[in-house]
Formats: C-alpha cells, structure tokens, sequence
C-alpha cells in the first residue's frame, strides 16, 4: 500500500480550535507512550491503523525523496503492535523479554505540528516533528529526529489516529531498539 505525503500546498490549513484540538490529542498520545499506558494508547489508534517508517538514504539527486518508499524498517498495524510489540510489557513476559530489562525511557518532543483539511470534513492530514530521546541506566540518552505524518479523524468522543508514517531525518539509526511508536 503507498501512503501519499502532504506537500501541504496543495490544502488549506484546518480552523485554530481543530488545530489546537488535535495538538492537544498528540500531546496526550506522546504521553501515554512515554509512560507505556500502551492500552490507553490502542483506545486512540483506529482498527485500520497502519504504522510505516521507510529506510532513508542520501539520494544522488537533492530534489529526490530521501527515503524509499517501498523498503520499511516498520510496518505495522494495530494488531501487530498488539500482539507482538506491547506483549513483551506484560507480567508474564518480562523473565524473557531481554530488550526491556532494564527498561528504556523515551520521551517524545513534538512541535511544529500543522493541520490541513482534507476532502473529507472529519479527517485531517497532520504534519510534526518529533524529537525522541531514549535512555537506560545511567547511559547518555540517545536522540532520534524525524518528521511524522499523520491522519487524524474524528471520533464519537475524541480524535483517532488512523495512519502514521515516519521519516527519519538520519540514514544510520544508532539507537537501543526501534520497537517504539515515534
């Protein structure tokens, strides 16, 4: 399936109050990360979710995309993430979930979040930067930047993220384990 990234000029930006709305959404959602409330996070995430991050690379040609579209270091979905990423948290895992003991802290920086509208009225196509930094024991905590695009719709009570994908702004990823939602 090809994800077709906003270049943003070809849609409007949504209204302040929505765009402060669905701020406000992605500053709970890095929270729940961040504190692994990862059962609280799937309530946010649609049925259909899809979560990508492509391989980057420097392209010869600067005009060029610096990723490829068609080759994922993740590609998940809901269920995915369900059964096989948030298993290794839970109590009956942890003798033999290695890459959690000890634990990593993460802590997501988003900002420059932009909100555009979409042909439909209650999606919207959201563009942020994420800083994410990521430490365990008493290491230096290591520093991941990517730009995140989302879709975000309406829900009966709140907002849903439906499709996440990533772009990483580095091509070599020194980092402790990439099993984490960015």
């Amino acid at each position: 399936m090809s994800v077709e990234l906003s270049t943003g000029a070809a849609r409007a930006f949504a209204d302040l109050d929505t765009h402060a709305s669905i701020r406000h959404f992605l500053e709970r959602e890095a929270e729940l990360i961040d504190d692994r409330n990862y059962r609280d996070w799937l309530r946010l995430v649609d049925e259909e979710f899809i979560y990508r991050m492509p391989v980057t690379f420097t392209p010869d040609n600067p005009a060029k995309p610096h990723y490829d579209p068609n080759a994922f270091i993740i590609d998940e979905t809901r269920e995915t993430l369900t059964e096989h990423w948030f298993r290794r948290f839970e109590p009956d895992m942890w003798e033999i979930a290695w890459s959690e003991s000890p634990p990593v802290r993460y802590r997501h920086f988003v900002s420059n979040v932009r909100v555009r509208v979409t042909e439909d009225e209650d999606v919207f196509d959201v563009r942020s930067n994420v800083l994410l930094s990521a430490a365990r024991q008493s290491d230096q905590p290591t520093l991941l930047a990517a730009e995140r695009f989302d879709l975000i719709a309406r829900a009966v009570s709140d907002w849903c993220l439906r499709r996440r994908y990533v772009i990483l702004d580095a091509t070599v990823v020194e980092f402790a384990h990439m099993r984490v939602v960015f």
